[in-house]
């Protein structure tokens, strides 16, 4: 339901604002998932997957914007960096383990979070190259 409503949005809003905007969403539900762990925290973290939807194929298009005959080889190179789920879940249970709290834990992907709305808000931007001046 998340990306299919998302595409829709996409009419309307621009992908790197719907994305930062959805981004800062999640900052909140899952600061809502560490402050008040229960009921209400787990599903603030269960609604993180609808707005999370829209993300992967959003920042995969925002990083081949603009990239010519660059795009094969960018469009590898964003493929192989997914790395989160072998790095980030790992460090969640190191965390946990120390913490004894997975609300604690739940901070690391509040901090991707941040940091998926800093690329959709300002890191999406492209930049043309000043010219060169001899």
């Amino acid at each position: 339901m998340g990306r299919f409503s998302a595409t829709y949005i996409m009419r309307f809003v621009d992908p790197s604002k719907l994305m930062g905007i959805y981004s800062l969403t999640n900052v909140l539900l899952v600061a809502i998932g560490v402050l008040f762990p229960g009921w209400i925290g787990l599903w603030a973290i269960f609604l993180t997957s609808f707005f999370m939807s829209l993300m992967f194929p959003t920042i995969f298009a925002l990083g081949l914007k603009e990239l010519g005959p660059n795009t094969k080889l960018g469009g590898s190179l964003i493929v192989m960096a997914i790395v989160g789920g072998a790095v980030f879940t790992p460090l969640m249970g190191l965390i946990f383990g120390l913490a004894k709290s997975m609300a604690v834990a739940m901070l690391v992907p509040l901090a991707c979070y941040v940091f998926v709305a800093y690329y959709g808000f300002i890191g999406s931007r492209v930049r043309v190259p000043a010219p060169i001046q001899a």
